[in-house]
């Protein structure tokens, strides 16, 4: 079998980042060490102190993305699975793109949360919106494929 390949964008979701097995597992066995240090005295106390730093770090720094795979995407904590989507509403105006699944779960794709490396306002907007024009059509292409059924407003 095959590894599903998923397209990956930087989106800031309000839900918890996602980690990876070996971003868990690393952080868990630093965390272990950091301990053990402290523990036996082996080094320093302020030393040891420190060690407790390189957990904290690779925890905190896992960065927040929206998974498109090709039969659903992931955001956080939600997952749309394209062939049970009822709906897809798109503003361009607002800058939104809701999804709507069969049993009432609705996510909604903003265009603000998409992050940027641009200083200039104007570049930051154009930025934005380029990458959710590029997501909103990958997934209103991938709902199209996956389902007949759905009912595409303002798409």
């Amino acid at each position: 079998m095959t590894p599903t390949e998923f397209s990956e964008f930087k989106y800031q979701h309000g839900d918890a980042a996602s980690r990876s097995r070996a971003r868990r597992w690393f952080t868990g066995i630093s965390f272990g060490l950091a301990l053990l240090l402290i523990a036996t005295r082996a080094v320093p106390f302020p030393v040891s102190l420190f060690t407790l730093l390189v957990p904290v770090i690779a925890w905190s720094t896992a960065s927040r993305q929206l998974l498109l795979g090709p039969r659903y995407l992931l955001c956080g904590q939600t997952i749309v699975y394209y062939a049970n989507v009822k709906r897809l509403t798109l503003s361009r105006g607002t800058g939104t793109l809701r999804v709507q699944s069969n049993n009432g779960q609705s996510f909604v794709l903003e265009r603000d949360k998409f992050p940027t490396n641009a200083r200039k306002a104007d570049k930051i907007k154009k930025n934005k919106a380029a990458k959710f024009d590029k997501v909103a059509d990958k997934i209103i292409d991938k709902v199209r494929k996956a389902t007949t059924s759905a009912d595409l407003i303002g798409v």
